[in-house]
């Protein structure tokens, strides 16, 4: 599933391209993908935000356009309606380019929102926002919870799925079982840096590509390049075999060390 710095990556991409753009006329491919299209066809857009997992198309004539791209979602942008596998919008452009949303295994989805609170409510921090302090990430961390169901819930910190979840605990030298109320302060602050900075860390990398994940030209990530645990076999720091177990119906990679 495309996680925060991948999402954050496509944003950074579309935004300079799609602002000021007219939304000509948006073709459904799969039904059940639909979503009321006189909500955006002839919309101005005027501007790309990110919100955890999604993001957000801001209206001109108000609202926004809310996508999450599920596990397998891609946006493309393409000079001609050329289709695409698992193709299942088209969005045509006042500049006659076209946006295209594949997704192999359907479970992406897009709605129309009034106001954008109307999503905001619902998740937690964002790891890239004013917001995310250490006093209000050690507010969370209380309770018997583990840390990896912990960092899963979009509802406390918003953007963080399986592959970083790993690479953020090994980061700062946590297990993922560890229940929230067994860390020290330090810990936490250990905790609290090693979240944004592995986040900023693939940004800078244009993502992570295991499988799915393509930038809007059809370009790879390369994050997946220095991957300290996710889908290895050794530790890079002492060389003691990877653990590899389900957490939160999840593989969990982990040091044991």
């Amino acid at each position: 599933m495309p996680e925060l710095p991948e999402v954050e990556v496509l944003r950074r991409e579309l935004e300079p391209f799609l602002r000021g753009k007219r939304i000509v006329r948006v073709e459904i491919r799969d039904p059940r993908f639909g979503f009321p299209k006189e909500a955006a066809e002839g919309k101005t857009i005027i501007g790309v935000r990110r919100l955890g997992k999604y993001l957000l198309f801001g209206l001109a004539e108000g609202g926004c356009l809310a996508l999450h791209l599920g596990m397998t979602g891609k946006l493309l942008l393409a000079k001609e309606n050329t289709p695409q596998k698992h193709e299942r919008m088209d969005i045509l452009l006042s500049s006659g380019e076209h946006l295209l949303f594949c997704d192999t295994r359907r479970l992406g989805k897009i709605a129309f929102l009034r106001e954008e609170k109307e999503l905001s409510e619902k998740l937690g921090l964002d790891p890239l926002s004013p917001a995310y302090t250490l006093e209000n990430v050690r507010a969370l961390l209380e309770g018997r919870r583990r840390l990896k169901d912990f960092l899963l819930d979009q509802r406390k910190i918003c953007g963080i799925g399986n592959i970083y979840a790993s690479e953020i605990l090994f980061r700062a030298r946590l297990h993922p079982e560890r229940p929230l109320s067994s860390l020290s302060e330090a810990e936490k602050a250990r905790l609290f840096v090693a979240i944004r900075e592995v986040l900023e860390e693939a940004i800078e990398e244009r993502g992570t590509t295991i499988r799915d994940f393509r930038r809007t030209l059809g370009e790879e990530g390369n994050f997946q390049h220095l991957l300290a645990v996710y889908g290895k076999s050794h530790c890079p720091s002492c060389g003691t075999p990877i653990v590899r177990k389900g957490i939160a119906s999840r593989s969990t990679y982990c040091c044991p060390r």
